[in-house]
């Protein structure tokens, strides 16, 4: 497990919701936190499944069930992986397309030898 640090515009964000003299201002600063806690929280699921987590342990962490956990975390866990593998996806079919072509130019170049080594 890698040392976590705490960005600076969450830190910021903290000082404004707890110490601004004025309240709207740090009514809205509030409001930030909770998305900023919510995107930290996401991470720190992110982390725990990587780390070899299960459902049932981060749900049992928020006080949830894992398939709440699921339902509420998943897309934050598995959107990394998708992408990883559709880019992996992508490149293999690349290399595919590549190697293709290059196998046809050969088969083709490899013929024209054959025809005029025949006449």
């Amino acid at each position: 497990m890698s040392e976590r640090n705490v960005p600076a515009h969450m830190t910021a964000t903290w000082d404004a919701a707890t110490s601004d003299p004025d309240p709207l201002v740090a009514l809205g600063a509030t409001r930030a936190l909770g998305d900023l806690l919510a995107a930290w929280e996401s991470k720190l699921v992110q982390e725990a499944m990587a780390e070899g987590a299960t459902w049932e342990t981060v749900g049992s962490s928020v006080g949830v069930s894992r398939q709440a956990a699921w339902q509420r975390f998943h897309h934050d866990v598995d959107g990394p992986f998708r992408d990883r593998v559709r880019r992996e996806m992508h490149d293999l079919r690349s290399r595919q397309r590549d190697e293709r072509a290059d196998l046809v130019e050969r088969i083709k170049s490899e013929a024209r030898g054959r025809r005029r080594s025949a006449r």
